[in-house]
């Protein structure tokens, strides 16, 4: 590993330290205030290179994170316990007022805060349909058995393109779980390779129909778990390939979202099964 591929991931790990320092803290303290020179410390980089690399890395500065997870964390509180009151939840998230926390919670949500409004669980909402994927040329890496291994891959495989300089919006990352549901492989789109110096694995993964489904992960996943016409359509014998539709380093848990294609058995026809999903 080169000097710039090592100091690309170094300074990913850092700004996911200060990223997931933010979220324990605001679990735990949802009125935590919380200065930049702290999260500077945990990211162990001076003030000043600490903001630059987090707003370059993650596209906004750090103190709109803390402002958009506070809202979140109000918005949580919310669907959770409909007997708090709106002005509580305001001065809890650091606003002086209920009528400054309103005009916040609107912008960032489209709707004004209320219990009501919340009642329906906020990481549920999974969208489904069925798709045809042409054959996928990829470059991959191997993940060791542990999700230490996957971050340390997926690391990897992101300053590998940060190196090759492909632009974000241009990024094609995927795992490959297998059958069985390991993480198997970290990999990015074969073209994406703009820059030959990478050698890494090539692989072809298969194309075909597959179920498609978009959300959050834990709500991915568990629809797949309970969804009995899926799991009796699905291929018992081809990979599940998974897209991160934003960078799982630079978002909490709540945020992430990803895209499942779950290969189907040969014969099965996709439009009878769009009609369950």
């Amino acid at each position: 590993m080169g000097m710039r591929l090592a100091t690309s991931v170094e300074r990913r790990r850092r700004i996911r330290r200060a990223v997931r320092h933010v979220e324990r803290r605001l679990q735990a303290e949802p009125d935590a205030q919380m200065k930049l020179a702290e999260l500077a410390d945990v990211a162990c980089l001076s003030l000043f290179h600490f903001i630059r690399l987090y707003q370059q890395a993650v596209g906004e500065t750090p103190q709109a994170t803390l402002r958009r997870l506070r809202l979140q964390t109000a918005r949580r509180r919310l669907a959770a316990d409909p007997t708090i009151s709106v002005t509580e939840i305001a001065f809890d998230s650091g606003y002086e007022s209920s009528q400054a926390f309103t005009r916040a919670y609107r912008r960032q949500f489209g709707i004004v805060p209320s219990a009501q409004s919340e009642c329906v669980s906020l990481l549920e909402s999974v969208d489904a349909t069925v798709v045809e994927l042409p054959a996928l040329m990829m470059r991959t890496m191997d993940i060791e058995r542990s999700w230490a291994g996957a971050w340390s891959a997926y690391d990897e495989l992101m300053g590998r393109l940060e190196i090759a300089a492909v632009p974000i919006l241009n990024q094609n990352v995927f795992g490959v779980f297998s059958p069985t549901r390991i993480f198997a492989h970290a990999c990015a789109r074969e073209n994406d390779f703009v820059d030959g110096r990478f050698r890494l694995e090539q692989r072809c993964l298969d194309g075909g129909w597959h179920a498609c489904l978009s959300g959050q992960p834990d709500a991915v996943w568990r629809r797949l778990d309970r969804d009995t016409a899926l799991k009796n359509a699905r291929s018992s014998d081809r990979s599940i390939l998974m897209r991160y539709l934003n960078d799982p380093s630079y978002r909490v848990d709540v945020e992430q979202k990803i895209r499942l294609y779950i290969p189907l058995e040969a014969g099965v026809r996709p439009e009878d099964l769009s009609l369950l999903l």
